[in-house]
């Protein structure tokens, strides 16, 4: 099964003033290593206001990067469009894209509100561990 680490997972793994900061310490002590891609990074690196963070945890190996954005800018684009009213943003779309590559997947996040909505495929919820 694929892991998909959102950008929640990983700003509560860093930020031990998360409320969420054990969950995500023990979701990677047990599942380790996610797959993610480089929105996710660097939403990550906005959010925690420092780049190296994010990178260090993919040069660890805690973190495999493999979606290529450019192999699926029409798919994602169609996300981004479908849920405009949200607004979805682009690491979002790459997550929800991912899913729809790999049936055998998970996405941890802590994003209930919209996770609980997207869907892959279309029609199909998509598999996620929330704290």
């Amino acid at each position: 099964m694929q892991k998909i680490a959102d950008t929640g997972l990983l700003k509560a793994l860093l930020d031990k003033s998360d409320e969420h900061h054990a969950w995500a310490h023990e979701q990677f002590r047990v599942h380790a290593p996610f797959h993610a891609c480089e929105p996710v990074l660097d939403e990550l690196a906005y959010l925690v206001g420092d780049p190296r963070l994010g990178m260090k945890l993919a040069a660890r190996g805690d973190i495999l990067l493999g979606f290529s954005l450019a192999d699926h800018v029409g798919e994602v684009l169609g996300l981004l469009e479908k849920y405009a009213d949200r607004p979805m943003d682009l690491a979002d779309a790459c997550i929800v894209r991912m899913t729809e590559i790999t049936d055998a997947c998970k996405v941890w996040t802590v994003d209930k509100e919209d996770f609980r909505v997207y869907r892959r495929h279309g029609r199909q919820a998509i598999p996620c561990e929330f704290p």
